[in-house]
This record gives C-alpha cells, structure tokens and sequence, in this order.
C-alpha cells in the first residue's frame, strides 16, 4: 500500500524524505571538508606553487568522481531510494553501462547537494528565521541588523537584514522544491534505460516461460496420476467383495501409478530447486510409452499403439514433450472415452536438417455416432474449463508444431506434429 493512502501517509513520507536528505548531509560533510581544504591550499600556497591549484582540483574530482561511479554506490542509492523514497526500483540485469553510470553519478550528486542544503537549513536557516520572528519581541533591528552585517561585512544592516532574509526563504523554498521532486528523479537517474528494460523484461519472459513448463509438467504428471488411483480406487471398492483377485490388481496398479507420480514430482522439483537455465539433464522417455500405455490397460483402457521410425532420434527435450502429449491424451481417454479402442500412433521421420514427431490419439465417443448440430457437447469431449487439452496445445505451439483436436466419426481425435531441425542438437 501507498504510504501516502493512508491519513498518517504524508507526514510518514515527509519524515523518510528527511531522513534521505540527512544522509546525504552526511555524505557531503567529508566532501566538505575536501573542499576547505582546497580552498586553505589555495589561499597558503597557490601563489608559490603552480601544481597546489591543479593537483588540488584533480584530487578533489577524484575524491568526488570515484564513488559515484561505483556500481555498489549505485545499488546503496537505490536501496536508500526504495526505502525512504517510496520508489521500487529494480536491480538492472547485466553490466552497468557508460550511460547508467553517468546517471547514477548525477544522481550522487544531486544527493550530497540536496543533503548539504537540508544540513545548512537546519544549522543555519532554520535559526535565522526564528531569530527574525522574535527579533521584533527583543530590540528589532538594534539586534538583527548587527548580526546581518557580520554576514555580510561592508552592507548597512537594514539591507544585510532583508538580504539575509531573502537568502533564508529562498533557501528554505529550494528544499522544499527539491525534497518533493526527488521520488521523481530518482526513477528517471536510477531506473532502468531503455537497454536495462528490455533485459529485465526478456528475464521476466524466461521466468514466465519456466513457470508455465513448471505447471504444464505438474499438470500432466500429478493430473495423470489422480485420474488413474481415482478409477483404480472406484474399481477396487466395487470389486472388494465379489472379485478380491481384481481388487488387489487395481489396488496395484493405483500403487504403480503413485510410484510413478512421485518419480515425475521429484524430477519436477529438482527444475523447480536448479536456478534458472541450470536445470538437470532432461531424460529421454519415449521409450516409457509403451510401459504408459500398459499402466492405462490396466486401469480399464483398451489401448493399441502404432509406433515407427527411431525414437531415439528425436532431441530428449522434445521425447519428453511428446510422452507428456500422449499421457495428457490417455488421461482424456481413460475419463471421458468411452468403452471401444484408443488407438495411439507415434511415428518419427527424420530428414537432412531434421525430423518430426508425429502422434495421433483417437477414442471413441460414449455414444454410438457424434452429437447433432447446435446439440451440447458430448460427454467424451474434454471439457471446455479443463487446462489439460489447452496445456497441450500451448506446449505445441511453443514448440513450432500444428496441433488439432475435434470429434469426427464419433470419435474424439488428438494430432500433433512437433518439428526440430538438426541445429538443435540432443538436448
């Protein structure tokens, strides 16, 4: 929430802000004293030295220049920013460039000189301005007009006083001015640049993309398992009193399908426990599809499966995206299908620069021919709220593949194709 939403959100704000111009104050007082001692140099032995005026000059900017430009220095800022500022400025991804430097060098200074004011108000203005509103309760211009003179020497103390005022309501207006344009600055010295926002906004896309894998994986697995134990239970407790024998082999088969689901979690949260782009090897599982398709016999689907060419061609990454495809097709099967045959197709061709993965699933409708027009959907259909059909075809797509889904014939029909090109390499 918006510290400035709520009734107490001003003062609150105006006091962090204070807080940043101290420690600004803060900074500049060493910068301060670099600066008197300039200033003495010059006075004592610029005449007799050439080097005193020049070498005090670039020890001074090099004093000044250094910490400005550090990277840290710039990460302090906007860690100080974000803190007292009410700003929510993130770390750049990369190296800093030249420009980011020179803005956070900006920045820097705009702070030590912000900081120094708000000191110099506070020491010197603040009290002159009292001084001035109870001059008139102890002897008026008989004690002002004194002190504005030794301020500044040679003026008659009528005009040092209205100067010294003028100088102190100026100075207390540029404060002001400053402390409420500073949020402003700090986004526009310290936020990202143009090259900075397109690499955090390519990070986000990576992180997004990971994310959607992550669930897309989840759903698959832990979505295939819960179908298969549900059926599997159903079909066991039906079964416990008239065919123990069948009992126990669904009682199995939901053990079997628990086992593999926690295989599939670990694997997915190990991705999920690597840093990003330093995920684990990505296994090659076409060859656990015909092992898939048994599991799913054994839960009450009848299944057959056409395979052809070499599976062992195809990039581990890819394999791994077609199993996922063929378990999100049999899930759909074994819920919604009706009693005929699931026919599954998995053939890979390969060319010069590549190949393809094509797969077909087809099973039947649980009524005889397809529904009539304008009808509801049928009941085989996966339903339109259901992610698992709209996660396939957003892993097609990601892919470069063609996906295609509908009922025809009275039965429901899963295609995809799923190119790679030879560049790509084993994954």
């Amino acid at each position: 929430m918006n510290a400035n939403a709520s009734p107490g959100g001003r003062p609150a704000a105006a006091l962090r802000t204070a807080v940043f111009l101290m420690i600004g104050g803060l900074l500049a007082v060493p910068y301060g004293a670099v600066v008197a001692w300039i200033v003495q140099l010059w006075r004592f032995g610029g005449g007799g030295n050439w080097l005193a005026v020049p070498s005090s000059l670039l020890i001074g900017a090099a004093f000044l220049a250094v910490p400005a430009t550090l990277r840290v220095m710039r990460t302090l800022e906007r860690t100080a920013a974000n803190e007292l500022l009410g700003t929510a400025l993130a770390e750049p991804a990369g190296p800093a460039r030249p420009g980011d430097t020179a803005r956070g060098a900006v920045w820097f200074l705009l702070h030590l000189a912000s900081g120094a004011l708000a000191v110099t108000v506070l020491v010197f203005v603040i009290p002159v301005l009292v001084g001035y509103v109870v001059a008139p309760f102890a002897g008026g211009l008989a004690v002002t007009g004194p002190l504005a003179a030794q301020v500044l020497p040679g003026t008659d103390p009528v005009t040092a006083v209205w100067l010294v005022l003028a100088a102190s309501v100026a100075a207390l207006g540029l404060l002001v001015v400053l402390a409420s344009r500073l949020r402003t600055w700090a986004v526009l010295l310290l936020g990202p640049s143009r090259l900075e926002k397109l690499a955090l906004a390519e990070r986000q896309a990576r992180e997004l993309a990971r994310r959607n894998g992550l669930a897309r994986e989840l759903h698959d697995s832990i979505g295939h398992a819960l179908t298969v134990t549900t059926l599997q239970a159903a079909a066991a407790r039906r079964l416990l009193a008239a065919d123990p024998g069948k009992a126990e082999e669904a009682m199995a088969a939901v053990e079997n399908a628990g086992r593999a689901a926690m295989e599939e979690l670990d694997q997915v949260l190990g991705i999920l426990r690597a840093p990003s782009g330093q995920a684990d090897p990505v296994p090659h599982v076409l060859d656990e599809v015909p092992a898939l398709l048994e599991r799913h016999r054994a839960a009450g689907l009848r299944t057959t499966l056409q395979m052809a060419g070499d599976p062992s061609a195809v990039p581990a990454s890819l394999a791994r995206d077609s199993y996922r495809i063929i378990q999100e097709g049999l899930t759909n099967a074994l819920k919604h299908g009706g009693h005929g045959l699931c026919e599954v197709s998995l053939a890979v061709t390969q060319g010069r620069n590549g190949g393809a993965v094509h797969i077909g699933i087809s099973n039947p409708m649980p009524t005889a021919s397809g529904r009539p027009a304008g009808s509801a959907p049928a009941e085989g259909a996966p339903q339109p709220g259901g992610r698992g059909l709209a996660g396939v075809k957003e892993r097609v797509l990601l892919l470069g593949g063609r996906f295609h889904s509908g009922e025809s014939g009275g039965r429901w029909h899963l295609d995809a194709d799923l190119p790679w090109t030879t560049n790509e390499g084993i994954l």
